[in-house]
Parts: structure tokens; sequence; C-alpha cells
């Protein structure tokens, strides 16, 4: 039996195949045994229609990655498109935070935001990279940013980058666990370059143990860079997890 049941990707991974055949890429991802999705775009379709594509291939929604520009100047539309697929996280996936004060900026900017989502029934979340790991005053940025955001807000963790920041993955699980419900698996190599789950330094089988220990409510693979194919990357991705 496998530690976890499911397993969902960010279908940024498959950006090059969703952008020719997005529907034909879910039927796919659902063959390999992907459990649910992450948006990062919606390949044109409607609600309704995308709803019908992930019942037919028994997908969930679990989150979608909706840009800050979206999330400020058009998060009613957001809502109301994923109160149709019952999504449960809208995510902020990326900002260009390089002090503390563009961090309180941001996060000013987004408590309306957190409130809002929370409201609709959804939960906002935030995933880093490896910058927000910059210090300022003997603090992470991220670590500022979720000090000053409402308490409502969750952290999606991508291990990549906290690993290419040279920061202990499971000291800083450990220090987050009352914010940390969903993980990105993306895996890094003793160069800091994206490899296939199967291929590099983090310790999946482990990280998912402690995790689950700590309340981590999803696990979603984001597969960046491929030696071979998006497509056999994330095959490979599952096969080895779900091994576990």
């Amino acid at each position: 039996m496998s530690l976890i049941k499911e397993f969902s990707i960010q279908l940024y991974s498959v950006r090059d195949v969703t952008d020719k055949d997005f529907t034909g890429t879910l039927e796919k991802l659902a063959q390999m045994g992907y459990t649910g999705v992450e948006f990062a775009g919606y390949g044109g379709l409607d609600a309704q229609k995308m709803k019908s594509v992930l019942l037919a291939n028994n997908l969930k929604s679990v989150g979608a990655h909706i840009g800050l520009e979206k999330l400020t100047g058009s998060l009613d539309e957001e809502i109301a498109y994923h109160k149709v697929l019952g999504t449960q996280y809208l995510i902020c996936p990326n900002s260009h935070l390089k002090t503390k004060e563009d961090t309180l900026k941001l996060a000013e900017v987004l408590t309306p935001v957190v409130k809002k989502i929370n409201e609709s029934g959804m939960k906002f979340a935030y995933h880093n990279h490896a910058h927000e790991f910059v210090k300022e005053d003997g603090e992470y940025l991220l670590d500022i940013l979720f000090d000053n955001l409402p308490k409502e807000a969750i952290m999606e963790l991508d291990l990549f980058w906290v690993k290419y920041a040279d920061v202990d993955i499971y000291s800083y699980m450990e220090k987050n666990k009352d914010r940390l419900k969903l993980i990105h698996v993306k895996q890094i190599d003793n160069n800091k370059k994206g490899v296939d789950v199967d291929q590099g330094i983090i310790d999946y089988k482990e990280v998912i143990t402690k995790a689950k220990i700590l309340g981590v409510e999803q696990f979603i693979l984001e597969q960046e860079e491929y030696p071979v194919s998006s497509m056999v990357s994330v095959k490979n991705g599952i096969d080895c997890i779900m091994s576990f």
C-alpha cells in the first residue's frame, strides 16, 4: 500500500502538451494514476466544460495558480470559475520580493484577497521560490509575509526551492506545520538542477512520511525540466511516489 492514496499534478508541468490538447492530456494523466490537478491556465475551457472533463476522468480540482494581477483585478471571476469545479485552494504562484518593505506591501495587498477567498469557502495559499528565503532582520522574507497575512493563509511549500536556497526541509516544515497544507513535489540534484523525482537528492519517502504527521493535505508534482519529455517525467514521478 502506498504512503498516500491521492497524488496531484501542477499542469504547468505538461504545458507543452496541454497547449496542443488540454482535455486529452488530462485523460492521459488520469490514466497514469493522478487523482487531482492544480491549474496554471484553463486551456480556453469554460467552467462547465472543465467540470465535465474532470468528472469524466475522475480528477479533483485541488488548486489553481493565479497570478497576482488576477488575484487583485479579477478575483470575483476566478472564484466563480472555481466554485463550479469545487476547487480547494486558490494560490499565488509567485511574487518578486527582494526586501522586507516589498514583503509588507505584498501582505497588505493580499490580506483582502485571503479574506475574500475564505469567505467563498475556498482557501488562499502562497507558493514559494528561492528568493523568499533571503533574510532581513534575521527573518526569511517568506516568514515575514506569513507573519503579516491572516492566519487562514496557507503555505504551499515547493521543496525544490527550499533545497535550492540551502534551507533545511524538515525543520522548516516543522516550524510552519500550522500553515503547511500543500507540498510541491519537485526534485533537485547536487548541481541544483531539476531532475525526475527518482533521480535527485530529496528523499521523498521520508518527506511524505513526516509531512503526513504534520498534517499536510495534498502532495502535488511539479516538473519544470525533463530529460526526455514532460509526459515521460511526470509518469516517472507518479510511479516513484506511489511505490512508497
